[in-house]
């Protein structure tokens, strides 16, 4: 393998990872709320548009 692979190769894998971190940290911020919550959210403010 030569050095240009071996560095593009350490470059996905570390761009994977912190993909895959930065995910989990987002589900970790983001506070829990119950289906009242939501459902009283989107009452007053709508379903928002994707």
């Amino acid at each position: 393998m030569e050095k240009q692979e071996l560095k593009a190769l350490i470059k996905e894998t570390i761009k994977e990872v912190i993909q895959e971190e930065r995910a989990s940290l987002s589900q970790i911020l983001i506070p829990y709320i119950s289906d009242k919550e939501q459902e009283e959210l989107e009452i007053e403010f709508g379903i928002p548009s994707t």
